[in-house]
C-alpha cells in the first residue's frame, strides 16, 4: 500500500514535471512566431523598398546591366571567333590539297569572267559611234534663191560604220551620206542642225546652230564707155553699173592697162587713153566696206583714125553705123535638144541639163569693099536665169553658117575665138582688135553675113534640173562699126 501510494506520488511528480516541460516549448514557439513575423515584415519592407528603389533607379540599373551583358557577350563573341578561326585554320591545313585547289579554281573562274566582261564593255565602248559636226562650206549666198546656205559634214567613228541622219538636208542627199546643206531664208535666220550616228552598239548625236551671216557682194551689171569707138590721146568716161543688195555704201578702184585715170575712186571716172593703138584692159573693183568685193573687167580697142571734122576733098571718108541684124537667122541651140530660131539669144544650160549657145547674124552686104577702122559689139539688158555662177567665162566666137536660119548641126561649127568675159558681167562690150580683124576678113572674102556665137566655158551644166544662164533680147544686141572708103 505504502508502495502504491509512493508510486502514485512519483507519477504525479512526473506528470507535473512533464507539464512544466510542455509549457516551456509553447512559450518558445510563441517567441519564434513573433520573430518570424518580424522578419517577414522586415523582408516585405525591404522588398518594397528595393522595388521602389529599382523603379526610381531603373535607368541606372538598366544601363549597368546592359554594359555588363554587352561585355559578357563581347567576350563570348571573341572566344567564338577565335575558336572559329582556329577551326578554319585547322580545316585549311587538313584540306590544303582539296579546298585550296577549289578556291583557287573558283577565283580564277571569277577573274576570267570579270576580264571577259571588262573586255566586252571595252569592245562595246570602242565600237559605239561618235559624231562631230564641222562646216565644210559657208556661209555662202545664192543670188538666184536669195538664201544663205551652209554645207556641213559629220565626222563619225564606230564599228560597224554608223548610219547618219540629219534633221535637215536641202541637198536631198546629193552631197553624200555624211554631208548636208542647210538653206537659211531671210525670214528664218537661224537653224539648229541635229545629226545622229547609230549602229548596233548605240547612237550619238551632235548639234550645230547655223545663223544667217551672208553679206552679199556688190552686184556688177557691167562696165560702159562714153563712146563705142575710142582713139589714142583722147579722154573718155568709164563707169560701172553696180548695186548692193544689202544697201552698203560702195567704194571704187579703177585700173587701166594703158593711159591714166584722173580719179581712180570715182564713178564715173575719166580715162585718158594711151598714145599707142591696141587692146587695153579696164578693171574695176567695188568694195562694200564690209569685207566683200566684186571685180569686173573689159578689154577695149584704141584706134589711131581720127574722123575728119570738115570731110574735105582728099580726106578719107569715114562713117559710123550699126550693122543690121538678121534676127530670123539667129537664136539659140540646145545640144541634143531644141533649136530656137529668131528668138532671144541664150548662153547657159537648159532644164534638161544640156549646154546652150546663142547665135547672132549681122548683114554686112552694105559695107562691101570698105576698110574697118573700129568695131564694137555690145550685149545688154541681160536676164539672169537660175544661178550660172558655176561657169568660168563667157566666150565670143566668130563663125559662118550662111544666110539662113540656124540648125542643130550649127552647134558643132568650129569658131574663131575673139574674147572672153568674167561670168559675173552679163552686160558686155567687146571692141578688141580681133573683132575688127575678123570683120575685115569677112568683108574682103565678099561674105554677106558676119556671124557671132556666145557660150560659156567651164562645166557644161550643174545638173540641177533648171536653166542657168544669160538671156538677151536681140533688140539689145548691137554691132557698131566705123568704116572708110
Amino acid at each position: 500500500m505504502k508502495y502504491e501510494m509512493k508510486h502514485a506520488k512519483n507519477n504525479i511528480k512526473h506528470a507535473s514535471s512533464s507539464t512544466k516541460h510542455t509549457e516551456k516549448p509553447e512559450k518558445k514557439r510563441k517567441i519564434t512566431i513573433k520573430k518570424k513575423t518580424v522578419f517577414i515584415t522586415l523582408g516585405i519592407v525591404v522588398g518594397v523598398s528595393v522595388i521602389i528603389l529599382c523603379v526610381l533607379n531603373f535607368q541606372l540599373i538598366y544601363g549597368f546591366l546592359s554594359s555588363k551583358i554587352n561585355a559578357l557577350t563581347g567576350r563570348s563573341s571573341e572566344q567564338s571567333s577565335e575558336e572559329t578561326a582556329d577551326e578554319s585554320e585547322n580545316t585549311e591545313i587538313e584540306d590544303n590539297t582539296g579546298t585550296d585547289a577549289q578556291g583557287e579554281e573558283s577565283s580564277e573562274v571569277s577573274d576570267n569572267e570579270e576580264d571577259e566582261k571588262a573586255d566586252g564593255d571595252e569592245n562595246i565602248s570602242e565600237n559605239a559611234p561618235t559624231i562631230e559636226l564641222v562646216i565644210d562650206e559657208g556661209p555662202l549666198y545664192s543670188k538666184a534663191d536669195d538664201i544663205c546656205f551652209y554645207r556641213v559634214r559629220a565626222i563619225v567613228t564606230g564599228e560597224p560604220s554608223p548610219g547618219i541622219s540629219f534633221s535637215k538636208d536641202d541637198s536631198q542627199g546629193s552631197l553624200g551620206p555624211d554631208k548636208a546643206q542647210v538653206n537659211l531664208k531671210r525670214d528664218s535666220k537661224s537653224y539648229v542642225l541635229t545629226a545622229t550616228a547609230s549602229n548596233k552598239d548605240g547612237e550619238a548625236t551632235d548639234t550645230m546652230t547655223l545663223v544667217w551671216n551672208c553679206n552679199r557682194s556688190p552686184d556688177i551689171k557691167g562696165i560702159s564707155l562714153s563712146n563705142d569707138t575710142l582713139y589714142v590721146g583722147k579722154q573718155y568716161e568709164i563707169s560701172v553699173d553696180v548695186s548692193d543688195l544689202d544697201g552698203d555704201e560702195l567704194s571704187y578702184a579703177w585700173d587701166v592697162a594703158g593711159g591714166s585715170v584722173v580719179d581712180t575712186t570715182a564713178n564715173p571716172a575719166k580715162w585718158n587713153t594711151p598714145n599707142t593703138k591696141g587692146d587695153y584692159k579696164i578693171t574695176v573693183v567695188v568694195n562694200d566696206g564690209k569685207g566683200n568685193t566684186s571685180e569686173s573687167s573689159i578689154t577695149t580697142y584704141i584706134g589711131e583714125v581720127t574722123v575728119p571734122e570738115d570731110g574735105g576733098e582728099g580726106q578719107p571718108q569715114s562713117s559710123s553705123l550699126n550693122l543690121p541684124r538678121k534676127e530670123a537667122e539667129g537664136g539659140y541651140i540646145e545640144e541634143k535638144g531644141v533649136t530656137s530660131n529668131g528668138g532671144y539669144i541664150y548662153a547657159g544650160d537648159s532644164a534638161n541639163d544640156n549646154p546652150c549657145s546663142g547665135f547672132i547674124s549681122f548683114d554686112i552686104s552694105g559695107i562691101g569693099g570698105r576698110s574697118v577702122e573700129s568695131a564694137s559689139l555690145t550685149l545688154g539688158g541681160a536676164s539672169i536665169l537660175g544661178d550660172p555662177s558655176f561657169y568660168y567665162m563667157l566666150n565670143i566666137n566668130i563663125l559662118d553658117w550662111g544666110a539662113r536660119p540656124i540648125t542643130p548641126d550649127d552647134f558643132k561649127i568650129d569658131g574663131i575665138f575673139v574674147a572672153s568675159f568674167d561670168s559675173p558681167t552679163p552686160n558686155i562690150t567687146c571692141n578688141v582688135s580681133k573683132l575688127k580683124e575678123e570683120l575685115q576678113k569677112a568683108i574682103n572674102a565678099g561674105k554677106s553675113r558676119f556671124q557671132v556665137r556666145v557660150h560659156f566655158s567651164g562645166p557644161k551644166t550643174d545638173s540641177d534640173g533648171q536653166s542657168d544662164g544669160w538671156r538677151y533680147s536681140q533688140s539689145n544686141i548691137d554691132m557698131n562699126v566705123t568704116v572708110t572708103n
